[in-house]
């Protein structure tokens, strides 16, 4: 049975259209529970290391003498350096994961979804500053009240920190047919020279093949067929290759995935 699942057409600077998947609210604070699990983890370990330390080096006695004497301003600045720690762990967490994972942090790799730019594009490390440094707006007690009623709210899942960074939080996840499972097997092994077929491809041969794959079920299958290889034709001339083989539909399949995973990772 078919999910509802809310959808988004982007168009890109390159002016392809490009079509994706919302991650959903309960698959987001599914990765944030994730995510917060292991910084409680990372700020215990390194407590624990610091308590090591301090007992190998036999300071530990000094240490909790220190705290016990303490004065009222003390502990409040000790409590000032918590926060301001605990902070830095939270935001620093999100931040350098999600702009050298592009988008992603271990919690939103788990659930298979991924933070972008509202025009495709992966994010920069502002765009992860401001929509993290607005966690603090968000978030109370360590849930989202806020931040989840704009989501409620927003057509397109949004807290306030993606309206500010012009985010959105997309699935990766897919329905896959076992024809789709074939294609992306088929790419997963494609040969060199495909490889580099689809390396010289351009922006524009990408939307003629995406396009065509999206309305190829409007064409009688004599013209559809003499379509798929024409256009499979002018990308692989390109490179001086005319190997396309006996189905350039399924050709095309595998060019199109090779093609986004590709730019997906650069």
């Amino acid at each position: 049975m078919k999910k509802n699942v809310k959808m988004v057409t982007i168009e890109t600077p390159d002016h392809l259209e490009l079509q994706f998947q919302l991650a959903g609210i309960g698959v987001r604070f599914i990765a944030f529970l994730i995510d917060k699990a292991i910084q409680i983890g990372t700020i215990l370990g390194i407590v624990l290391f610091f308590s090591i330390l301090l007992f190998f080096t036999g300071q530990m006695a000094q240490f909790v003498e220190f705290l016990a004497k303490a004065k009222k301003g003390v502990w409040q600045w000790l409590i000032a350096i918590g926060f301001l720690f605990y902070g830095i762990v939270m935001i620093g967490y999100f931040l350098l994961f999600e702009y050298f994972w592009s988008g992603s942090t271990p919690g939103k790799r788990y659930q298979e979804i991924r933070v972008i730019r509202k025009d495709a594009r992966p994010i920069s490390f502002f765009d992860s500053a401001v929509r993290n440094i607005l966690r603090f707006v968000d978030i109370l007690a360590e849930v989202y009240p806020l931040g989840l009623i704009v989501m409620f709210l927003d057509s397109q899942n949004r807290r306030l920190g993606d309206l500010a960074a012009g985010t959105i939080v997309i699935s990766e996840r897919e329905a896959r047919s076992p024809a789709v499972l074939d294609v992306a097997s088929a790419a997963s092994s494609a040969d060199p020279e495909l490889q580099t077929a689809v390396a010289a491809m351009t922006a524009e041969d990408y939307r003629i093949v995406s396009k065509f794959l999206s309305r190829r079920e409007e064409l009688d299958t004599e013209h559809r067929l003499r379509l798929a290889s024409e256009i499979s034709k002018r990308i692989l001339l390109r490179n001086g290759q005319e190997k396309i083989g006996a189905d350039p539909e399924h050709f095309l399949e595998i060019m199109e995935t090779l093609y986004r995973e590709r730019t997906r990772i650069l």
